[in-house]
């Protein structure tokens, strides 16, 4: 078996009109829309709610796996930054 690549994604939840609320089905969507078959898993890691302005974090860990192959840095590192790239335009939230 092929080891895993993990990256990160942080973001604030911003409620708009545009966007009215997070779901994390739709960033598992939106992840897999991107890295197919490639995404292992996609877990919430950290939920952290800011004492002052009561807003909330979420920190998720994508595993990027290939069964066939050792994935590089290099590739993850581009579907990583679509995932950033469309989670603040589709999902509405706000990268940290």
């Amino acid at each position: 078996k092929y080891p895993p690549c993990l990256k990160d994604l942080s973001f604030w939840l911003t409620a708009s009109d545009a966007h009215p609320e997070f779901h994390v089905n739709d960033l598992n969507e939106l992840v897999r829309g991107v890295a197919g078959d490639l995404v292992e898993q996609v877990e919430l890691i950290d939920e952290f709610t800011h004492p002052k302005t009561q807003k909330v974090s979420h920190c998720y860990r994508i595993s990027y796996r290939s069964m066939d192959r050792s994935l590089t840095n290099e590739e993850i590192d581009q579907l990583q930054d679509e995932v950033r790239r469309l989670a603040e335009k589709d999902l509405g939230v706000e990268l940290r």
